[in-house]
């Protein structure tokens, strides 16, 4: 009887070791023909027969720029007073006056738009026992974004508006007409990067580069810049000088080699 309980515990423990040895065997990966490798960690791709190999692995940068040729103005009214119904219809008035000015200064009308309504209450407290006194004031605000595309009407409309009425421009944004070709460049300026890098690795540590097996924009930078903001209302306004700078974007691409 006790030999026979000696077999089964030397059965048992042939089955717990052989379960030990696979789950101590690596797992290995299938990639099918043709399917693309993808990057792994410490800077090495898997092949298609399913082994990993060193690879270098580099991120290009790319950048691409352009005078701006459209200026984006955000602009509106802002009013405070205790009859709702009275700064509805100032509002709207200013607000009337100021598209007018924009218009004749050759914004076309497709080109304005409301970017913001909002009437709201404040209730005032008061300042010693910060209990409500009972009073409120009503604020209304009406903000438009119009589209200037003649670059050098920008300063004459910007003091239209204000002296029609707008009290508050919130910004002016500087843009290009087709960003997507700076886009194209950077990228292309990118990839050129990402060849010059892998290329100068390779040379200093003396290897052979090998074909790219991964390609994957990690980033892209759209910016567009602020020219002035927070204009207050005035009878006459004289027009502002605007200085719009240059228009860029930016695009980083990790690239993964292998090794010959």
């Amino acid at each position: 009887m006790r030999s026979k309980f000696m077999a089964i515990g030397v059965a048992v423990l042939a089955i717990v070791a052989l379960s030990a040895c696979s789950a101590l065997a690596p797992v290995q990966s299938t990639l099918a023909a043709g399917e693309a490798a993808p990057a792994l960690g410490g800077g090495t791709v898997l092949t298609t027969n399913g082994q990993t190999m060193a690879g270098v692995v580099v991120v290009g940068s790319g950048q691409a720029s352009a005078e701006p040729e459209i200026a984006e103005v955000i602009f509106g009214v802002e009013l405070r007073g205790d009859d709702p119904a009275a700064l509805v219809d100032e509002a709207a008035g200013k607000v009337d006056q100021a598209i007018a000015a924009a218009k004749e200064s050759g914004v076309a009308d497709a080109d304005i738009r409301t970017t913001g309504y909002n009437l709201w209450v404040e209730t005032v407290y008061d300042p010693d026992r910060g209990t409500p006194t009972g009073e409120v004031i009503y604020h209304i605000s009406h903000y438009l974004q119009a589209t200037v595309r003649d670059m050098d009407r920008l300063g004459g409309m910007l003091a239209a508006v204000v002296s029609a009425g707008a009290n508050t421009i919130s910004g002016v944004n500087f843009t290009v007409e087709d960003t997507q070709a700076l886009i194209d460049q950077a990228r292309q300026d990118a990839l050129k990067d990402a060849q010059a890098r892998a290329e100068a690795m390779a040379e200093g540590l003396g290897i052979e580069l090998g074909k790219p097996v991964q390609v994957s924009e990690v980033s892209g930078s759209y910016p567009v810049y602020d020219g002035i903001g927070g204009m207050g209302g005035a009878t006459e306004a004289a027009a502002p000088s605007i200085v719009p700078g240059s228009f860029s974007v930016s695009v980083s691409i990790q690239v993964v080699y292998e090794i010959r």
